[in-house]
């Protein structure tokens, strides 16, 4: 008899802990569309997702494969930008329901295709806190807004110390401008408003100029740059500086944002 009872007792921790296993092993499939959503995620559930597009990838001129339709119709909940930014997925997600998706700042003003809203911390604290909310997952703000005045201040002093030199900055194509606008910098030109828009006759005289007068320290160059255009304008003395805007090298969201702002101290630096 006492047997029988050690017997049930063991099934029945067994059954128990089998039970628990199956509600962590039951956890939501979360579907990011970027790289850059990933590491969103990651900051507010602790757990590392597969994005659907690759990393190095822009989410502006992607194709979907049936492949990816298929990700799209088994994940849990699939968490994207928005058919103004991410307009190949509009038609797709159509045919998700509504509690299968979430969309990061829903309803936010001002978003157009080509923009790369993710530069923005402010954009990505919103964000932050809208995932928070729907995950159900605690999440504080204090370490985030910490890390974003200190980048803040090195970067205030920085835009000083270049303003004296009567130089600035140039960038490839417009694509930081969530991050210019939230630590109040603005660069001096770009070669081309958008990625996928060659740079103009006027642009690129105006740029040359600009360096022919010795006011640019450095060229911010993205994954969409020509460098032989780049070079043909600009002398190698002026400094090429990479920035990675699709988070595709980064680990988490505010080393994405920290490796931007180490990008702009060293324009100007030897």
């Amino acid at each position: 008899m006492l047997v029988s009872v050690r017997f049930i007792s063991r099934m029945w921790l067994f059954c128990a802990l089998s039970s628990v296993s199956a509600i962590v092993s039951a956890a939501v499939t979360v579907l990011p569309s970027t790289h850059a959503l990933s590491l969103v995620i990651k900051e507010v559930a602790g757990e590392t997702f597969v994005p659907l597009l690759p990393a190095n990838v822009s989410p502006h001129d992607f194709s979907l494969k049936p492949s990816h339709i298929r990700r799209l119709q088994k994940a849990e909940l699939v968490v994207w930008l928005g058919p103004e930014l991410e307009p190949y997925l509009a038609k797709v997600m159509l045919h998700i329901p509504k509690h299968k998706q979430f969309i990061i700042n829903r309803g936010r003003s001002a978003l157009k295709y080509g923009e790369h809203p993710w530069t923005s911390p402010e954009y990505l604290l919103q964000g932050l806190q809208q995932l928070s909310q729907h995950l159900n997952k605690p999440w504080s703000s204090k370490t985030w807004v910490q890390q974003m005045n200190n980048l803040h201040e090195e970067l205030f002093f920085h835009r000083r110390s270049l303003q004296e030199k009567n130089q600035g900055y140039l960038v490839y194509h417009d694509g930081i401008g969530g991050f210019e606008a939230y630590f109040g910098l603005t660069h001096l030109a770009s070669f081309t408003n958008a990625d996928d828009q060659p740079p103009g006759a006027k642009q690129l005289a105006m740029i040359e100029q600009l360096a022919n007068e010795q006011k640019v320290a450095c060229i911010l160059i993205d994954h969409e740059v020509r460098p032989k255009l780049v070079n043909a304008v600009l002398k190698p003395s002026i400094k090429r500086v990479a920035i990675d805007i699709l988070a595709a090298n980064s680990t988490s969201i505010i080393g994405y944002i920290t490796q931007l702002q180490q990008a702009i101290l060293s324009c100007g630096k030897v």
